[in-house]
C-alpha cells in the first residue's frame, strides 16, 4: 500500500496528504472535497510555508524544549498537521471536527516505514 493510501486509511477526516523534500513535492487530495484549496496554492505551501515554519520551530525547540514533534495549523476550513521527517516533511489536512494530534504518531510511524 502506498504512503498516501495508508495515511488516508487512518480516518475519513483526512482531506489532503503531502510529502515535501527540498524542491520535490508530492501531494494527494481526497476527491470531492468542499472548500478545497487550489493545487497550486497547496504546492507553494509545501515548498515555502511549511518548511519555513518547521525550520523556525525546530530551531526554537532545540534550544531548550526537547526538539519539535509536530505543528498544527488551524485554518478556517481545515486543520493541518505538519511533521518533520528525516527526509523532508509530511503535511496532513483534516476536517475541522478531527483532532490532528490524535493521528500524529500513526502518521510518523507510516512515514518512517516508508523511509521518510
Amino acid at each position: 500500500m502506498s504512503l498516501y493510501d495508508e495515511i488516508f486509511a487512518l480516518t475519513p477526516a483526512i482531506r489532503y496528504v503531502a510529502h515535501g523534500d527540498g524542491q520535490q513535492v508530492d501531494l494527494r487530495s481526497r476527491p470531492g472535497l468542499d472548500n478545497a484549496s487550489a493545487d497550486e496554492s497547496d504546492r507553494y505551501e509545501e515548498l515555502l510555508v511549511n518548511p519555513t515554519l518547521l525550520t523556525l520551530t525546530r530551531q526554537r525547540g532545540e534550544i531548550d524544549c526537547g526538539g519539535l514533534r509536530y505543528l498544527i495549523i488551524g485554518y478556517g476550513n481545515f486543520s493541518q498537521l505538519v511533521l518533520p521527517m528525516t527526509r523532508g516533511h509530511l503535511s496532513v489536512a483534516f476536517e475541522l471536527a478531527a483532532y490532528p494530534a490524535d493521528y500524529a504518531q500513526a502518521i510518523i510511524d507510516i512515514g518512517t516505514a516508508h523511509g521518510l
